[in-house]
């Protein structure tokens, strides 16, 4: 017997409507007061659910993780090696790149937008990029199981780098130019 889907909430209603306009407005530039006509909501119940932008934002960026790392999570895990797993990971973001027509990484746009360090923002931010970080250190680790750990954990750092680099530079110019180049450096690391 099939489960019914869980009814939306009116806080996934809102999340939803601010994850939409956060990724294709910018965060900074979607307000709340839009936020709340959009998702059909009294001001009153988007701050019993949602204390500031901030804490929106936050929750936001949690989601776009789990959304995100999912993605990517499937292109790596359908390839067999280690080696082919991180070159997965390459071909994903071209492919992704193309699908969002190139607007980019909803993490990189907000922290454009987001100049105080200490800001939870942040946080969320680094924490995302840390886990691609170790990703590619593990799969360069599994690749070159001899190797000094070390080496490895700076090969994985230099390939998170490209990948990172890769990202940002499609982004500027809405070509697969940066993908290519980056990508190609990777197979000669490995």
């Amino acid at each position: 017997m099939k489960q019914a889907t869980p009814a939306k909430t009116k806080r996934d209603e809102i999340l939803a409507v601010a994850s939409k306009l956060f990724y294709e407005q910018g965060y900074n530039q979607a307000g709340i007061q839009q936020i709340i006509k959009e998702a059909g909501t009294a001001k009153g119940t988007f701050y019993t659910h949602f204390k500031s932008k901030e804490e929106l934002g936050v929750a936001w960026l949690r989601g776009r993780h789990v959304t995100w790392n999912t993605w990517l999570h499937n292109a790596v895990d359908a390839a067999d090696s280690p080696r082919d797993k991180i070159l997965a990971a390459f071909d994903f973001l071209g492919q992704w790149m193309a699908d969002c027509h190139y607007r980019g990484c909803a993490f990189l746009n907000t922290l454009c937008e987001t100049p105080n360090c200490d800001s939870p923002l942040r946080a969320e931010i680094a924490a995302h990029k840390q886990e691609l970080r170790d990703l590619f250190e593990r799969l360069v680790g599994q690749h070159f199981p001899n190797n000094n750990p070390a080496a490895n954990a700076q090969t994985g750092a230099v390939i998170y780098i490209l990948f990172e680099g890769a990202l940002v530079e499609m982004q500027n110019f809405c070509e697969h130019w940066p993908l290519d180049a980056a990508k190609q450096h990777v197979e000669q690391l490995l």
